[in-house]
């Protein structure tokens, strides 16, 4: 059986991977349908209650920090354009 990672673009293995749209399955798992925003890829996985709940709870924290980021910016935070 082939994994394929859920956070992680399969094919450029970009971490900015875009949840589209989920649904349930009869026998408890979901189908993700995700795209990438870096190389137009699209693709669906089917994962489980416990992993999607997790998948989404980082989502809901990257969707914050960008807010964050964005609002602070707005307030006229400085732009830190450094490479880590």
């Amino acid at each position: 059986m082939h994994m394929i990672p859920l956070i992680r673009c399969r094919a450029c293995e970009s971490k900015l991977l875009q949840v589209e749209r989920i649904w349930a399955l009869a026998d408890g798992r979901n189908v993700a349908h995700r795209r990438c925003p870096e190389c137009d890829m699209r693709d669906r996985v089917t994962v489980g209650s416990f992993a999607l709940k997790l998948w989404m709870a980082r989502e809901q924290r990257l969707r914050e920090e960008l807010d964050a980021r964005a609002t602070a910016l707005a307030d006229g935070a400085p732009v830190d354009v450094a490479l880590a």
